[in-house]
Formats: structure tokens, C-alpha cells, sequence
């Protein structure tokens, strides 16, 4: 246990500023605190824990593996087994849901490309209109008198904030 005068003198030094006169009580006071060893019983039980887990977790990779081996192999078994059977359903099945979906997918998509084309010719109309010399001078002035006006609120908030500001 460190010596009370040692942590006294430590903090006088820490409040009356002496920064290395505070650093060397530091260190002398930490130097004299006793050291932290675990007992070796501690250490016996958590090394055979650690070992015990590491050979669990092996086993389960282990037993992980051969189950993912067996189902691959049970699954190809079943399916060389099965196909000829499950192969003329499942061709059926397949022929009859792409019948009905097919159609519906390309009218779907017919009417969806007519609108876009729609909107792309209305967009190409609405262009064309507003490309005019005339059209281009009056849409770059109304953006020229916003951005004065956003800068002359702008100046007249930072004046006001700053208290030079006479309204």
C-alpha cells in the first residue's frame, strides 16, 4: 500500500501547479503499489477452460462439416434418383406459369415504354420552347435578381446579428 505522505505530496504538487514535481510523486506512488498476480489456481482453471472451449468449438466445425456433407450427398442422391419422375411436373409447372405471366409482363411493359416516351417527347417540346434567346435572357435575369435578393437578406441578417443594423 503506498505511503499516505507520498499521495499528499502528490496533490499539493498537482494543485500549486509544479507540473514535474507532480509527475515524479506520480510515478513514485505508482511504483509503490504492490503488483497484480493472479493465483495460480486462477490461472490453472482458465488455461483448462480455454483449452475445453477450443475443443468444443472443433468438434462442432468438425460435426458441421460431415452434416453439410451428408445433406449435399443425400440431396444428389434424391435428385439422380427423383428426376425422372419430378422432371416432366416441374417443366409443366414451369410452362404454365411463364404462359400466363409473359403476356401480362410485355403489356406491362408496353404501356410503361409508351408513357416514357410520352413524358421523353413532352420534355423535348417544353425544351425547345424555352431554348429561345429571349426565354434563356428572361430565366438567367429572374435567377440573377434571386440570388441578389438572397444576398441582400443574407448581409442584412448578419448586420442585425452583429448590431450595426439602423431599420
Amino acid at each position: 500500500m503506498p505511503d499516505p505522505k507520498q499521495l499528499e505530496r502528490w496533490l499539493i504538487s498537482e494543485e500549486t501547479g509544479q507540473d514535474d514535481a507532480a509527475e515524479a510523486e506520480f510515478a513514485h506512488l505508482f511504483a509503490a503499489l504492490p503488483r497484480v498476480e493472479p493465483a495460480s489456481d486462477f490461472v490453472q482453471r482458465t488455461v483448462t477452460e480455454v483449452w475445453r472451449m477450443r475443443a468444443r468449438r472443433r468438434r462442432i466445425l468438425a460435426l458441421g462439416w460431415a452434416a453439410t456433407i451428408i445433406l449435399v450427398v443425400a440431396g444428389a442422391v434424391t435428385a439422380y434418383v427423383a428426376s425422372p419422375r419430378l422432371a416432366t411436373s416441374v417443366i409443366k409447372a414451369l410452362a404454365f406459369a411463364s404462359s400466363r405471366s409473359v403476356p401480362w409482363l410485355v403489356a406491362y411493359t408496353t404501356v410503361a415504354m409508351d408513357w416514357w416516351w410520352t413524358l421523353a417527347r413532352l420534355g423535348g417540346a417544353v425544351a425547345s420552347a424555352l431554348i429561345t434567346p429571349a426565354h434563356v435572357a428572361a430565366i438567367v435575369g429572374v435567377e440573377l435578381f434571386g440570388i441578389l435578393a438572397f444576398f441582400a437578406l443574407q448581409r442584412i441578417a448578419g448586420a442585425e446579428r452583429l448590431g450595426d443594423a439602423h431599420v
